[in-house]
């Protein structure tokens, strides 16, 4: 048998090689570059609107992100392949935490939602607040009010900021005057509210109710709300709005809309309102 023996590769052989060995381990190095390969990767990512809304950015390509609603819902979604995501929710997809992959790198992010308290805005539809007898005007003197001639047209939205009031710790008064311009047979009692534009931060708000201040009263939720609520106050002998007697004043309706977000926070704001110069007989 013969000796083994070893060869020496040939000098242009061997150069060749040495190049593809240096080229095999630099090559690691180059599928580790942003958008690339199966390394590690620097994820960033954030929430807005209530946890609703979520981005993110990579270093490299995202693989996936897999969302974990409050709800129990689990989502993934795994056709990204870009190193920036972004998904804008709606009402009822409040996220509890995502996972985003990308390269090896798997990060989890929770979201704190800032859970802000909304603001209720009640409205009632009068004729323009334009200081004329026959629309609405603001009295002075022994009555400080905004009186709205009952008869006339309602094509106006009129909220607290627009009633004048005697002091910090009460709303101002509200009065329907009727009789001054039309016979009170034309004086209807059919009142309009609305609370669409009550706010929220998170922009959260799930229900609403509105008390109309004569024993009755009327809610939902927030995916119907209130744009524009009629009530009939049927008159009575104590009261032409026939109003639960209080500790405020006899005749005078406490009207209350109460807005309740996500958490279960309120916010409510009340409209007094009466009537003077009606004739019931």
């Amino acid at each position: 048998m013969e000796p083994s023996t070893m060869r020496t590769v040939p000098g242009p052989r061997g150069a060749g090689w040495v190049a593809l060995l240096a080229s095999l381990a630099a090559a690691p190095a180059a599928l580790g570059a942003p958008g690339h390969g199966n390394s590690g990767a620097t994820i960033t990512a954030s929430f807005a609107d209530s946890c609703r809304d979520f981005t993110a950015h990579s270093s490299k390509d995202i693989s996936y992100v897999e969302f974990h609603y409050v709800d129990g819902a689990v989502v993934k979604d795994e056709t990204i392949n870009r190193p920036d995501y972004a998904v804008d929710g709606g009402p009822g997809g409040e996220i509890d935490f995502t996972r985003v992959k990308s390269g090896t790198t798997i990060e989890e992010f929770a979201c704190e939602p800032a859970n802000a308290a909304p603001t209720a805005l009640l409205e009632i539809q009068t004729p323009p607040v334009d200081q004329t007898f026959g629309h609405c005007y603001e009295a002075t003197g022994t009555l400080i009010a905004l009186v709205c001639e009952q008869s006339a047209p309602r094509t106006a939205w009129t909220n607290n900021s627009q009633v004048p009031v005697v002091s910090d710790t009460e709303p101002g008064v509200f009065y329907w005057g009727c009789g001054f311009f039309t016979p009170p047979s034309q004086c209807g009692m059919t009142m309009t509210f609305r609370g669409t534009g009550s706010t929220d931060p998170d922009g959260d708000i799930a229900s609403w109710s509105l008390d109309f201040g004569d024993g009755t009263s009327v809610s939902g939720t927030w995916s119907a709300p209130p744009a524009a609520v009629t009530h009939l106050y049927v008159p009575s002998n104590e009261s032409p709005l026939s109003c639960v007697r209080g500790d405020f004043v006899d005749g005078l309706c406490r009207v209350t809309l109460t807005v309740t977000d996500s958490a279960g926070q309120t916010d409510s704001q009340t409209l007094i309102m009466g009537v003077i110069g009606q004739n019931l007989d």
